[in-house]
């Protein structure tokens, strides 16, 4: 009688994900889950990745916005990622899942500005795996195998066409990564230091390098991150730092009245009065319903009576 090993990684993934679900739970106290808590358990943030950390590319890989999301996600999981650690082996099937998670969060960072959580580019990761198995041993599985793959691949794909809150970019890039990893470090059968392999694992690192720079170079040049920079060098009480961000934010984008806001309370606190009346003004004018704005201006201007 043949003994099949029991599968422990892919388990123990589903699990880790099911317990931060649980624990999201106890602070957001639904299992829809809020964008402040989704980003204060690690969503990815291109503003905060963009600043430095760089952990909120992995940490996304475990996160899901609503128990439908897990779900969905973990039955996918279960069911490619036990073949996936059979075929690569345990070490081999957790390089590539996270390397892929990896590649779909820094594809998010670069063309998606959303807060964004999901195991679903490292699962499209596994689908890359199957696409390098079949290329490397086509005797293993016949045609109509790849067909239903590529086919599951193009409806998933399409569902993110279809649905504007699908991540479509983090699928095609775990896709893409998934694919690169799994030529690097090979199936089970296949020594992970091989020669053959040194140039996939050069390219799966130039990559990575390339892309997370290319991601904060375009999101260090966008006004979010500015905002972002500002807000958080108020919070330090580095008022002249957080100045230059909001002044550089506003020659972004001018309809942020936000920007007007902060600065009025900057050249207010300068004894500018006629600066930060303006600045407030124009918070106001972009905002008709922003209270505080207005609240501000109307006590400045009836002190200046």
């Amino acid at each position: 009688m043949i003994k099949i090993k029991k599968l422990y990684l892919t388990h123990i993934i589903i699990l880790i994900n099911a317990l931060i679900c649980i624990l999201m739970f106890f602070v957001d106290k639904s299992f829809n889950f809020n964008i402040y808590t989704l980003i204060r358990f690690g969503a990815k943030y291109n503003p905060m990745v963009a600043s430095g950390q760089y952990y909120r590319l992995i940490t996304p890989i475990f996160l899901h916005s609503d128990l439908t999301h897990l779900l969905f996600n973990m039955y996918a999981l279960n069911i490619l990622g036990k073949n996936i650690e059979l075929i690569y082996g345990k070490y081999k099937f957790i390089i590539i899942y996270l390397t892929a998670g990896i590649f779909g969060s820094i594809g998010s960072f670069i063309f998606t500005k959303s807060v964004a959580v999901g195991a679903s580019g490292a699962i499209f990761g596994l689908f890359g795996a199957y696409i390098y198995l079949y290329i490397s041993k086509p005797d293993v599985f016949n045609i109509a195998f790849l067909k239903n793959l590529l086919t599951v691949i193009g409806i998933n794909l399409l569902f993110g066409i279809i649905f504007p809150n699908i991540d479509n970019w983090a699928h095609i890039c775990g896709l893409i990564g998934g694919f690169i990893v799994s030529w690097s470090v090979g199936i089970r059968v296949e020594k992970f230091l091989s020669p053959k392999k040194i140039p996939a694992k050069i390219l799966t690192i130039l990559l990575i390098c390339i892309s997370l720079i290319t991601g904060i170079s375009l999101n260090q040049n966008d006004w979010e991150y500015n905002l972002y920079k500002g807000e958080e060098y108020l919070k330090q009480n580095k008022i002249i730092k957080a100045k230059e961000q909001f002044i550089i934010g506003l020659s972004r984008n001018n309809t942020v009245e936000v920007f007007y806001y902060y600065l009025g309370h900057i050249y207010l606190s300068e004894g500018n009065t006629k600066k930060a009346i303006y600045h407030f003004q124009k918070a106001v004018e972009i905002n008709p319903k922003f209270v505080e704005a207005k609240e501000i201006l109307d006590a400045i201007q009836k002190n200046s009576l």
